[in-house]
């Protein structure tokens, strides 16, 4: 991973109080050999963290090997864990290295750690405490010494509470605790990242834009964005391609953006009325509601019965 020369890696943004305690503990977390959790929302860049904390630390040289939470079956996961011998099971044709083996001398990485299966948190708890394991099908316990990192998109204590995440596997990986803050707590972020991702943009040849008009930089600056730096990115390679010319305009902008509340007069000719600031915030209310009526009902502080009324007067499905 490339650095700027301010000594960040090429991609993180931190012009916010919130962002730089982050970024502040992240070499003092590399020297250490404790596990680390990061924790955030989903596009907050967990990832760019975890690649951060491996290459400023005294294991830089060895492998970074990640693991998807999420995306490996669980009937797999184990092997590709742990790795099995020849004739562990049906197919197991020969001996397989696991990703724990491979990790060795370096960074073992889960992302999403939350959505492993409980049988194998088990059996990760006792490779975390005491760097041992065996594969499927092996007799022979093997050492490993490497570095675990992990991240959670959800609250891994209210997992623990709820009785899908084992407590003192918890205990184990959340030895560093870090909290990535989301981007509608780090506003001062939005521009710079915004202009890095136009940046990039022009270097790909999409985009003549070398910057945004204020009525764009309104907008980006009042959304709330949740789906963090990730939607951000999206957002801006979007509208590099519709830009018109030099700069990036409101109008260039995906409608979603400039129908909230905040942003609802960047770029328009005429200021909002009443009506368009009821319709935005409605709309808002239900995104972050995930579409529930009744969520959204209780946040608005009317009934049901009312916010179906007003969906329908102002066309919203």
């Amino acid at each position: 991973m490339s650095t700027l020369a301010h000594g960040l890696p090429a991609g993180v943004v931190a012009l916010s109080a919130a962002m730089r305690e982050v970024l502040q503990l992240i070499p003092r977390l590399a020297e250490t050999r404790s596990p680390v959790l990061l924790q955030g929302e989903s596009g907050t860049g967990k990832d760019l963290l975890a690649h951060w904390l491996h290459e400023s630390g005294p294991r830089r040289n060895g492998p970074l090997v990640k693991i998807h939470c999420p995306s490996i079956p669980e009937d797999l996961l184990e092997s590709e864990l742990f790795g099995h011998e020849r004739g562990a099971f049906t197919d197991a044709k020969q001996t397989k290295v696991g990703k724990i083996e491979m990790a060795a001398g370096g960074t073992l990485y889960f992302d999403q750690v939350q959505d492993l299966a409980p049988a194998l948190q088990a059996k990760l708890l006792r490779v975390v405490e005491e760097r041992r394991f065996e594969r499927l099908g092996g007799t022979r316990t093997l050492e490993v010494d490497l570095r675990f990192v992990c991240s959670s998109n959800v609250d891994l204590r209210k997992a623990v509470a709820a009785g899908t995440f084992r407590e003192d596997l918890y205990h184990r990986v959340a030895v560093m605790p870090l909290a990535v803050p989301p981007l509608r707590e780090r506003p001062e972020d939005v521009m710079p990242l915004a202009e890095l991702f136009l940046a990039r943009e022009r270097e790909r040849k999409s985009t003549r834009a070398t910057g945004f008009d204020t009525p764009a930089a309104e907008a980006l600056r009042g959304y709330l964005w949740p789906g963090n730096v990730r939607e951000l990115r999206s957002v801006i390679e979007r509208a590099a391609v519709y830009a018109p010319g030099e700069a990036v305009t409101a109008q260039a902008l995906p409608e979603h953006v400039l129908d909230q509340p905040q942003t609802l007069w960047a770029g328009r000719e005429r200021r909002p009325t009443l009506q368009d600031v009821e319709l935005a915030y409605i709309r808002h209310v239900l995104e972050r509601a995930g579409g529930s009526q009744t969520r959204a009902a209780a946040v608005l502080g009317i009934s049901r019965k009312a916010l179906w009324e007003k969906r329908k007067r102002h066309g919203i499905p």
